[in-house]
C-alpha cells in the first residue's frame, strides 16, 4: 500500500463535512467494526457523520455491545448528496445494495478495504489486500491523519481486526496485524468484552440450531469438503436468527482430514447462501468467485439461486474443476 493513497485519503476525510458512511449486506465483525469505528472518529473531528447499514434488520446480535451503535442511521435517512461516502469493506458497488445510489451521489466516494478482488470502484481507493481486515486499515488511516482514538473506536476497531482473522489463527495474520491490535489495547479497546460478546454469549436458540448443523454434517473424502446446512424451518423452530450464524462454519472447519468446509444457508426469498472456508492451503476464493461471490484465498462466500441439492452439485463441480481432490 502506498503513502500517497493515505495521504488521498485523509485530504478526502478532512476536506468534507458532510459524511455518509456504510458496510456491505450481511455485515460481518469487519464490515460492522470499521463502521463503527471510523463514525466515532470522524464525530470527534466535528463532522456531520450518517452512518447505516444497506440491512439493518441483519445487525448479528453479537455486535450489539459495540460503541456507536446508537448513532446509525435507517438507510432512508442518509442524505441525498454529501460531501463523501466511505464504503467499508466493500469489494465491489453491488456490496452496498441500495446504497449505492447516494455513494456514486456523493462529491468523493472513498472505498476503504482489503479484499484482493476489490473493484477499485472509488474516486479514492484506499485498498489493501495485504491488510488483516478494514479494520486495520481505518487504524492505520486514523494513525496518518494524526486523529484521536477513543476506548471506544478501538474497541470497535480491535472487534473487525479480531474477527477478521479468527482470532489471530487465519493466513492474513502478520506483524502487522499483532501490531495493530498491540496499538489498539494500549488505546483502551475492551478486549475482555470483546471477548465475552463475541465468542462466550450465544442464545439458547442459536445453540440449539448450531447443535442440528453440526449433527447433519457430511464429509466427502475425495474432495476434503465438509458441509452442512441450515433451513429456514430450522431457523422457525429453534427460534434462532440466520445472523447469528456468522461464525457457525468455523465450527466445520475444524473437522480432521478436510481442508474445505461449505455451510449452506436458505435465506428467506429461497436462495442459498453459501460460506466456504479453507485450510492446509486450500484457497476458495476462486472457486466463490467463479460461482459469482467472492472473497479472499481462505474465507469466502457466493449466493446460489439453486435449490440446496443443486447449489451442493454446483459447489461440488466448481471444486473439481479448481483442481480440488
Amino acid at each position: 500500500m502506498q503513502g500517497d493513497a493515505f495521504e488521498a485519503a485523509v485530504k478526502a476525510v478532512e476536506e468534507g463535512f458532510v459524511v455518509c458512511l456504510s458496510s456491505h449486506v450481511n455485515p460481518d465483525g469487519d464490515g460492522i467494526g470499521s463502521l463503527l469505528g471510523l463514525t466515532l472518529i470522524l464525530r470527534a473531528l466535528g463532522k456531520e457523520v450518517h452512518s447505516a447499514l444497506p440491512q439493518p434488520e441483519k445487525f448479528p446480535p453479537q455486535y450489539l455491545f459495540l460503541p456507536g451503535r446508537d448513532c446509525l442511521f435507517h438507510p432512508e435517512e442518509l442524505p441525498d448528496k454529501a460531501d463523501l461516502f466511505v464504503a467499508l469493506d466493500c469489494s465491489n458497488p453491488d456490496r452496498l445494495d441500495g446504497l449505492w445510489s447516494r455513494a456514486e451521489g456523493a462529491d468523493v466516494l472513498l472505498n476503504v478495504d482489503h479484499h484482493e478482488d476489490n473493484s477499485l470502484f472509488g474516486d479514492v481507493n484506499l485498498v489493501d489486500p495485504g491488510a488483516s481486515s478494514t479494520s486495520e486499515l481505518v487504524y492505520r488511516l486514523s494513525r496518518k491523519g494524526n486523529w484521536d482514538l477513543t476506548p471506544e473506536a478501538a474497541t470497535c476497531l480491535y472487534t473487525g481486526l479480531v474477527t477478521d482473522t479468527g482470532r489471530f489463527q487465519h493466513r492474513n495474520t502478520g506483524p502487522g496485524a499483532l501490531a495493530v491490535a498491540s496499538e489498539l489495547a494500549a488505546a483502551g479497546a475492551d478486549l475482555a468484552a470483546i471477548s465475552r460478546e463475541v465468542y462466550e454469549s450465544q442464545s439458547l436458540s442459536y445453540t440449539r440450531l448450531m447443535g442440528r448443523a453440526l449433527e447433519r454434517a457430511e464429509v466427502l473424502p475425495d474432495l476434503g469438503l465438509v458441509y452442512s446446512y441450515v433451513t429456514q424451518r430450522d431457523l422457525r423452530e429453534t427460534g434462532a436468527s440466520l445472523p447469528e450464524t456468522e461464525d457457525l462454519i468455523d465450527h466445520l472447519r475444524t473437522v480432521r482430514g478436510t481442508k474445505v468446509a461449505a455451510l449452506f444457508k436458505e435465506l428467506e426469498d429461497g436462495r442459498i447462501r453459501v460460506s466456504l472456508r479453507s485450510r492446509d492451503g486450500a484457497e476458495v476464493g476462486p472457486v466463490a468467485r467463479a460461482l459469482g461471490g467472492g472473497g479472499h484465498a481462505g474465507a469466502a462466500g457466493y449466493t446460489s439461486d439453486l435449490d440446496l441439492e443443486g447449489s451442493l452439485a454446483r459447489l461440488v463441480e466448481a471444486l473439481r474443476e479448481a483442481g480440488h481432490g
